[in-house]
């Protein structure tokens, strides 16, 4: 695009120029270069420069782009990052390469490069070690062209990563970690717990509420919010229902043979038939059992396919006669058709009336309605196509009291049941701590209050059942040996967490796995660091030309 204004504007420079004062009696800003002069030659492309790169350059941006998806498949094995984290890391990458230069660090040379292979995911098995055949096929799909990177691509990613490596370290440093945190996470990792979990269904428990007026009108005045009704239009809908438009002739055997071959999936045999057709050793010819259900679905394209033609074409003639919203030469018109426009009850385009829930698909073509442009086009529906026809716009409101009485009061219910539920969650997490001081207490005293208790023996976070819930692992963290948990409440239950015992690992250094949890957090942090002070240099880079990662291609 900017190479051909360029174009034009030597061509038609004095002209365009002209024109321009002439019409808006402005001059018009053009770029030159500090020698001045008006020749093309001196124009100057507006760029917005990132560390050497130009962020409006699609070339640029595209080998920029496809350098960070392949280095992030190398690094981790598989296209981890989209979108806007891939936009992020591929920015992150120019400005680490970019402080790579400014820091004088050399280009990676090929011993650098091959150790860093090793480490890389992608060349990996199951155990984390380097697999010499994976590292061949990657190899060999490269010089086949299937792998979807040319052998320059990749070594180009490679030696900048190798480099980045280096700029990773002074970054991110050691990674310091006391002895004190590699403790914590060994121990939230590797105790072994064994504990009860009971719950409370949240649909079983039925509070007693029976609000006053004053109750809800508080309730309604706290939250009018919820009640405000949006604008809205008022419409009438034209339907075309497929069964009104059953084709003159029925489909013949051919016909119908041609269509179930081409959708044969869209018609299996019943279960019996195809239990009894298994052992046959010759084809089995299917059709004959779905032959009544293929005739009803020919049919029924056909008809929709004359309901949509006759859609488009009524839609063409409202056009055409240009009627007028809500004239009587408009209703005289549809009801020469045979297909009136019905009025329905106003609605928000998202609260369609309850025996049109489809409505709510055509939120984007009802907002598009208006006095001037008072149908729509052909809308598909479940039992063929309508019209819709706009009468007039209701603005938005907020209803009294009394309009909004039952939903309001179906809201305090609700609302008030919640908070019901919470408070009876902390007087049963206050007698179920009591009674777990015997060794019986928890279980015994879950029972009496009618609470289904499950139990988990002997496992550990790192390595948790299945069946776990999620919000337990989290509450395990910080909950000790003996201890019953906050109520944990969830759309559908609630929860409390009894930890009957908790057995903490080895937490010395001759534990092999304090080494690898060392490494592991370690490496969290010198990453959290590197990632930070990039972050914050693409950041102040990008603010110089008043741009953003959203911005960018």
């Amino acid at each position: 695009m900017i190479s051909w204004i360029q174009r034009y504007f030597q061509k038609h420079f004095r002209l365009v120029f002209l024109a321009v004062l002439v019409a808006i009696g402005l001059p018009m800003v053009v770029i030159y270069s500090s020698s001045g002069g008006g020749h093309s030659e001196n124009i100057k492309v507006l760029e917005r420069p990132f560390f050497g790169v130009n962020l409006d350059s699609p070339e640029q941006m595209r080998r920029i782009s496809l350098d960070s998806e392949l280095s992030v498949f190398l690094r981790v094995g598989y296209p981890a990052l989209q979108a806007a984290q891939l936009k992020q890391y591929a920015l992150q990458r120019v400005a680490g390469l970019a402080l790579a230069d400014q820091l004088h660090l050399p280009t990676a040379t090929p011993d650098q490069v091959s150790k860093y292979i090793l480490t890389l995911r992608a060349f990996q098995n199951e155990s984390g070690q380097f697999d010499q055949s994976v590292y061949t096929r990657f190899a060999d799909s490269l010089k086949t062209g299937t792998g979807g990177a040319t052998i320059a691509d990749v070594n180009r990613v490679l030696r900048d990563d190798a480099r980045l490596a280096d700029v990773a370290k002074l970054l991110g440093g050691p990674g310091y970690l006391q002895p004190v945190d590699v403790k914590l996470q060994l121990s939230r990792a590797d105790s072994t717990w064994t504990i009860q979990v009971a719950s409370l269904d949240y649909a079983s428990f039925s509070p007693e509420l029976n609000p006053t007026d004053e109750a809800l009108k508080k309730f309604h005045a706290d939250n009018a919010f919820r009640y405000d009704v949006p604008a809205r239009p008022k419409l009438s809908i034209i339907e075309l229902k497929a069964a009104d438009f059953r084709p003159a002739t029925t489909p013949t055997e051919e016909q119908l043979r041609a269509y179930y071959n081409a959708n044969i999936a869209s018609f299996p045999v019943p279960a019996e038939a195809d239990k009894k057709d298994a052992a046959a050793t010759t084809p089995v010819d299917n059709f004959p059992k779905v032959r009544a259900q293929v005739e009803a679905s020919l049919i029924n394209s056909a008809s929709r396919r004359i309901a949509s033609e006759f859609a488009n074409q009524l839609t063409l003639a409202l056009f055409e006669r240009k009627f007028t919203a809500n004239s009587t030469q408009l209703a005289d018109f549809l009801a020469a058709q045979r297909h009136p426009a019905v009025a329905i009850p106003a609605f928000a385009p998202a609260r369609p009336p309850a025996d049109r829930p489809w409505l709510a698909n055509y939120a984007g073509a009802i907002s598009r309605l208006s006095s001037e442009r008072f149908f729509s086009d052909p809308l598909p529906s479940p039992d063929g196509y309508v019209v819709l026809i706009w009468n007039d716009s209701l603005p938005a409101y907020t209803p009294a009291f009394l309009e909004v009485r039952e939903q309001v009061a179906a809201d305090y219910r609700n609302t008030e049941k919640r908070r019901l539920f919470s408070e009876r969650g902390a007087a049963l997490k206050a007698s179920l701590q009591a009674a777990a001081a015997t060794p019986t207490g928890f279980a015994d005293k879950a029972a009496a209050e009618k609470l289904d208790v499950k139990s988990y023996a002997n496992f550990t976070l790192g390595k948790p059942p299945q069946d776990l819930p999620e919000e337990v692992g989290n509450t395990l963290l910080t909950l000790q040996a003996g201890q019953v948990s906050s109520f944990i409440g969830t759309a559908d239950k609630g929860l409390l967490v009894y930890a009957q015992a908790k057995k903490l690992p080895d937490l010395t250094p001759a534990n092999p796995r304090y080494a690898e949890i060392q490494t592991q957090f370690t490496a969290m942090v010198a990453n959290y660091g590197e990632n930070s002070i990039l972050g914050e240099l693409t950041e102040t880079e990008l603010k110089k030309t008043s741009t953003g990662p959203e911005a960018t291609p």
